[in-house]
């Protein structure tokens, strides 16, 4: 009886109108609710609050984003000399620190390059990051350095001056000059007074150790490092070349025996390892093994080198011979570095311009390795610290 009266239809009627009545107010909420994301979609929705990019470490970077962030700690310096102004750039140490006493290697770039080129070319800023040294490369007037020697005057830069990814190299060489012709350039006094104007504003603005400068040069950047080390031997403490040797008008007097370090290029097309004239053939030039054996000769060292293989650190490339001359005065040791099969090219850096013109880039030998293992113990004698 009262099942039946809970389904009459009068009963039945009145649930119909009770549940559609709810459902007109519930299904709005209930979509309503089906809008909105759930807690944890609107919190990963939002944005992060750091926005910082995120630097590659050393290792992951490329060469070349490397030297872009080496160079950013670069400063352009400049000093007048008898009225011209004369550049150099100056890279600093990634950690630099005032309080400490740093080495400082000047690098000479070679003919017709300049100082960014020649950081470019040997990587040598990213090295220097790594062993805390201060590098410097001074810029020479017109791409050529004046190292004496009766050596040609400047070419002019432009139809001579090649460009390439990594700055001009060493131009094909051009017209003869006539007799009593000459081209402007930096005269033959003005190289030295530039150098030392230089190292004076280094001892002053930065935190050097005066007892270990150093001078390492490519090319004719090379022929200026031995000039420097004939006549600066009391603030240059050792120097290091690529690509050079010694030209035979040149006279040198050190005054006190100096460390050398020769790298030398068998198959250079520029310098040739077994000496003899250089470019218009105006300059000549001793072999790399005589070289070798004056440097010995002044440092008064044994006439015999000891010879030893350096294992190529490529693989298929072949070993280099090393000539070590010992015993010498002030233990001012010569060395030479016979890069088999290396052309007018810094072994480990950048092939700058093509084989055919300047032979191949060796990377049997690491060059700033082989050069900094050579002058990292070398010291003129004297008080550590900053001249001030």
């Amino acid at each position: 009886m009262r099942l039946g009266l809970l389904f009459s239809p009068a009963t039945r009627w009145i649930l119909a109108v009770v549940c559609w009545a709810g459902s007109f107010f519930v299904c709005p909420l209930q979509a309503q609710d089906a809008q909105q994301p759930p807690p944890q979609a609107e919190q990963e929705s939002e944005p992060k609050t750091d926005q910082t990019p995120k630097t590659q470490s050393p290792q992951t970077q490329s060469p070349q984003t490397q030297a872009q962030e080496s160079q950013k700690r670069d400063a352009q310096e400049e000093v007048e000399i008898n009225e011209h102004t004369r550049t150099y750039v100056v890279h600093l140490p990634q950690g630099y620190d005032s309080q400490q006493h740093y080495p400082v290697v000047i690098l000479l770039h070679g003919r017709d390059q300049d100082a960014a080129e020649m950081a470019r070319l040997t990587h040598f800023n990213e090295f220097a990051d790594k062993d805390s040294i201060i590098a410097v490369y001074p810029n020479a007037v017109n791409g050529r350095w004046n190292f004496g020697a009766n050596q040609l005057q400047p070419y002019r830069r432009g139809p001579y001056r090649r460009r390439g990814p990594f700055g001009p190299g060493y131009p094909p060489p051009g017209p003869r000059q006539e007799p009593g012709q000459r081209r402007p350039g930096a005269g033959p006094a003005e190289e030295f007074p530039f150098f030392h104007r230089m190292l004076d504003r280094l001892a002053t603005h930065y935190s050097v150790d005066t007892r270990r400068i150093y001078a390492v040069g490519l090319g004719e950047g090379g022929f200026m490092a031995l000039r420097m080390g004939c006549n600066m031997a009391d603030r240059i403490a050792a120097i290091a070349t690529v690509a050079a040797t010694m030209p035979k008008t040149l006279n040198c007097i050190p005054s006190r025996p100096i460390p050398v370090l020769l790298i030398n290029g068998t198959e250079d097309h520029i310098v040739h390892y077994d000496g003899g004239r250089y470019r218009d053939g105006l300059l000549h030039l001793l072999s790399a093994e005589d070289s070798a054996k004056e440097w010995a000769r002044l440092n008064r060292c044994s006439e015999k080198p000891n010879e030893s293989k350096l294992p190529s650190l490529q693989k298929g490339s072949k070993d280099t011979k090393v000539y070590l001359f010992d015993g010498c005065h002030e233990n001012a040791q010569v060395a030479l570095y016979a890069v088999k099969d290396g052309g007018h090219t810094w072994p480990g850096g950048e092939q700058y311009m093509s084989e055919k013109e300047i032979g191949k880039t060796s990377h049997a030998l690491n060059a700033n390795e082989t050069i900094w293992s050579f002058l990292v113990t070398r010291k003129i004698a004297g008080e550590s610290g900053v001249e001030k």
